[in-house]
This record gives C-alpha cells, structure tokens and sequence, in this order.
C-alpha cells in the first residue's frame, strides 16, 4: 500500500472536468485507489464519489493505492494534480 499527500492545486478543485481525467486516469489501474479528504473517503474510480469530495483548491487529499500497479498509479494521478489538470 502507498499513501500520498497533495494539494489540490487547480481553480475549479476537483470538480467536473478535473474530476473526469482523475477518474480516467485512475480506472487505467489495476489497484484499489481510494482518496481522502478530512472524514471523506472516496472511490478514485468513481466519479460520483469524487466529485462528492467537494476538493476545491488548496485542499489537502491522500491518495491511497494498494495492489499490482499502486506505485504507478500514485505517480499518475499525483502528475495529474501537481499539474493543475492542465489548467492555467
């Protein structure tokens, strides 16, 4: 299992858009990925629960991964936050 802390970076936090490429980019592993906001935890592969995180910017999460490809999949989504899912 590896765990990850991250600020959410981005304006819009992890809401429609963003929350659409995290969730992508998390249903390309094999692992179980869960993200943690405060007493939240949701489904990285679910976009439903993700965006019910409610992460906007300046939030802290933590990623936790566990399975075959967890290290991967941390460094895959971990990318995609620290660069503020493509936005300016």
């Amino acid at each position: 299992m590896i765990e990850k802390e991250l600020t959410i970076l981005n304006h819009s936090g992890l809401h429609t858009r963003p929350a659409s490429q995290f969730v992508k980019t998390a249903n390309q592993f094999k692992s179980d990925i869960t993200v943690r906001k405060g007493n939240s935890v949701a489904n990285a592969k679910s976009i439903i629960t993700v965006i019910a995180l409610g992460a906007s910017k300046g939030s802290k999460i933590r990623l936790i991964a566990e399975g075959p490809d967890e290290k991967e999949a941390i460094e895959a989504l971990s990318a995609l936050i620290e660069n503020k899912f493509g936005e300016e």
